[in-house]
């Protein structure tokens, strides 16, 4: 499950590194990072569709962060379940007083004057 979970977090730091790096690289209306490679760059490498292409990737690596995350806050979660009946789990539940049986009451101590 270490492994796993490991696993996991290196997928989740990939992720956020190629995702912020695809939005930085997208061509806003100002101008933004990707007018700094040479302005049409990244047009020329991946063609016209430059644009719908870095979108897409967007949206994949934007499902894939969700999907990790989601899963990632699964497994590493500890806390206690109630369960479906709303009993609590019998090794959280604090433990009941008892009253021995035989015991009768004492009166209480005269007070001092």
């Amino acid at each position: 499950m270490v492994v796993l979970k490991v696993l996991l977090y290196i997928v989740e730091v990939a992720v956020c590194l190629l995702l912020g790096l695809i939005v930085m690289l997208q061509k806003p209306k100002e101008g933004g990072l990707g007018g700094a490679f040479g302005g049409g760059a990244l047009e020329a490498s991946l063609g016209a569709d430059a644009g719908n292409i870095l979108i897409k990737a967007t949206a994949i690596l934007g499902a894939i962060f969700l999907a990790n995350t989601l899963v990632l806050a699964r497994l590493t979660s500890t806390s206690t379940s109630i369960g479906a009946t709303g009993d609590v789990p019998a090794e959280s539940a604090p433990a009941a007083e008892t009253v021995p049986v035989d015991a009768t009451p004492v009166a209480p101590a005269a007070p001092a004057q």
